[in-house]
């Protein structure tokens, strides 16, 4: 008589997890976006960029959002990650540092996803590229769902306005939380060399970023 032999049992999957169930479908929202950004070439100034809109952005179940200007030439326009590559992104890991933070724990964006370029170097984004992007932005946040958006500079805190419908003023409202219906809107100076020796110093920025609300 031969013997039977038992069949070994399969080992049962694991339920998903509310928590991994929601990140999926972020994930899945987000990576569609990030489609549509790329493929996007409304501003004529910027159609030969790239959008920075990627996983390099970071947490899509982070807390904490930080809404910045443009991507820079020597920074996330060479890199493809924000405040990466260049001097404004040694003071914001310094910043993120300073409150026990790192890029794994947030997520980064700008009121522009494209390098703005005028004879090679760095511009300000006009109004009507941060209106352009505006709708990636929207969804940026209503995908993420964070408790803290922290505004990095005026264009930032701009692109926020032209969302919640609001004025907020930079000089006026630095390091002051703001209630909004969806989340706390924290609006902070840029990192950027030219800010930190001339108008914020990075001292400063630190006692600033301090004042982050902590999220539950």
């Amino acid at each position: 008589m031969k013997k039977k032999m038992k069949k070994k049992k399969r080992p049962q999957k694991k339920p998903i997890t509310p928590e991994q169930s929601t990140l999926s479908k972020k994930t899945t929202a987000y990576k569609k976006l990030t489609k549509q950004a790329a493929r996007c070439h409304i501003c004529p100034a910027l159609a030969d960029q790239p959008a920075i809109l990627s996983s390099a952005n970071g947490n899509l179940n982070a807390k904490i959002v930080f809404v910045a200007e443009a991507p820079g030439r020597l920074g996330a326009g060479r890199t493809g990650i924000p405040f990466h590559g260049d001097k404004s992104g040694d003071n914001f890991e310094a910043l993120l540092a300073h409150i026990g933070l790192t890029r794994a724990d947030v997520f980064i964006t700008n009121a522009a996803l494209c390098n703005p370029l005028e004879n090679g170097n760095n511009r300000k984004p006009k109004t009507s590229e941060i209106k352009n992007c505006q709708p990636f932005l929207k969804e940026t946040l209503e995908i993420i769902q964070p408790q803290i958006v922290a505004t990095l500079g005026s264009v930032g805190l701009q692109a926020l306005n032209l969302i919640l419908g609001t004025r907020y003023q930079l000089k006026t409202n630095v390091a002051k939380p703001i209630s909004t219906p969806n989340f706390i809107l924290f609006p902070l100076y840029h990192p950027s060399p030219r800010v930190t020796n001339w108008m914020r110093p990075l001292a400063q920025q630190k006692k600033d970023f301090k004042e982050i609300p902590p999220p539950a």
